[in-house]
């Protein structure tokens, strides 16, 4: 096993294998407590350009990884060191996602081919032909590292999904509802496979409602009061889709719940108990210098002046885009032309969707191009 650096109660974490502590509805990693859910907050919140850069970096691993593993293929310095570089840069994208990031150093592995290649050319070649154990072992290490890219992008898509047309229609937010919340999505196989056909071919990772984990319980000290013991649950994990899937689920059987802002777009956490469409960030785009408002307070005022008339869903999503493209013509970004066209075109996408013509994922999935 290609092994970490940082432990959790005596546990070595690797990227093969990490143990993280649960105890009431948190993530005990070390000094840090973590609400559950906190971690899928954080995924859903990647941008594109960052899930782009993780797709096309998983791709040049792989092709680098043909290139290692081809025992006709001699290797240099430099050529062990491109192959390197592509390697870290993935390590560098995966480390810095939850909960990689309270486990594993930062420089893991970042020299780990070239140190070989340098001082033990027998252990190189050893490492690079899958025949032996060495090589088996670091091509499952690489393996992993691509699927938990997979498995980050997938996870993100079907969750955004599920939240986005299922949980906003909510009535409450609690563990009741959240389930009904589930239940619905889970049950829409037309829209389960028309998410499954917008997405790349993924071999290591499909969302199910079952994962595979790993289950150990541990005495240690209480977070909040160390005179105290007490026995938390351990659970060792061997894939990032077992740990997100286990951080979503078992945040929602606690009444957390992540929701996107009605304001700023990005999800926030929503604890059990509160109930609030709006998150405590910054607001984006204030007009006066210094102005320090977060979206919950825009969001109250937002409440005190919106017309009466409730809208719905469909109407909601065009008026989104209609911001968007007024701002962006505003801005002379649009020309009047290009402004009418896209407007009319945000019409038609609308009313299809009202006839039922169009799917609300694929109304959704058309609006989100403006």
């Amino acid at each position: 096993m290609i092994e970490g650096t940082k432990g959790t109660n005596e546990k070595v974490n690797t990227l093969q294998e990490f143990t993280l502590m649960f105890w009431k509805n948190q993530i005990l990693i070390n000094d840090n407590k973590i609400p559950l859910g906190q971690c899928t907050t954080d995924i859903l919140n990647l941008n594109d350009d960052y899930l782009v850069e993780m797709n096309d970096s998983r791709n040049a691993l792989v092709v680098a990884m043909k290139t290692l593993f081809n025992p006709n293929i001699k290797k240099d310095l430099a050529t062990v060191s491109e192959i390197q570089n592509k390697l870290n840069k993935v390590l560098d994208l995966e480390i810095a996602l939850p909960p990689f990031h309270y486990l594993i150093d930062k420089e893991f592995g970042h020299s780990m081919l070239a140190d070989i290649f340098n001082t033990k050319p027998q252990g190189f070649a050893a490492l690079t032909d899958r025949n032996t154990h060495q090589g088996e072992v670091f091509y499952h290490f690489i393996f992993m590292l691509i699927s938990f890219i997979d498995e980050t992008i997938a996870f993100k898509k079907y969750i955004s999904v599920m939240l986005d047309l299922y949980f906003e229609k909510l009535n409450k937010r609690n563990e009741e509802h959240y389930a009904v919340g589930v239940y619905s999505f889970f049950t829409d196989t037309k829209l389960l496979n028309e998410i499954r056909v917008t997405m790349p071919p993924i071999l290591s990772f499909d969302f199910t409602q079952t994962r595979e984990v790993g289950i150990e319980y541990a005495p240690m000290r209480n977070p909040e009061n160390e005179k105290e013991y007490l026995i938390a649950e351990r659970i060792v994990f061997k894939s990032m889709g077992a740990f997100l899937h286990l951080d979503f689920f078992r945040a929602l059987m606690n009444g957390h719940c992540p929701r996107r802002c009605h304001n700023c777009g990005k999800y926030f956490l929503l604890l059990s108990g509160h109930n609030t469409c709006y998150c405590s960030n910054m607001a984006p785009n204030q007009k006066k210098v210094g102005d320090t408002k977060t979206c919950r307070d825009i969001g109250a005022h937002i409440k005190e002046t919106q017309k009466k008339e409730k809208r719905t869903p469909t109407q909601q999503e065009y008026d989104k885009v209609y911001n968007r493209l007024k701002t962006r013509k505003n801005r002379g970004k649009l020309s009047v032309d290009e402004w009418n066209n896209q407007v009319a075109e945000a019409i038609s996408y609308m009313e299809q969707n009202q006839r039922g013509e169009l799917s609300d994922f694929e109304y959704k999935e058309l609006m989100e191009k403006f």
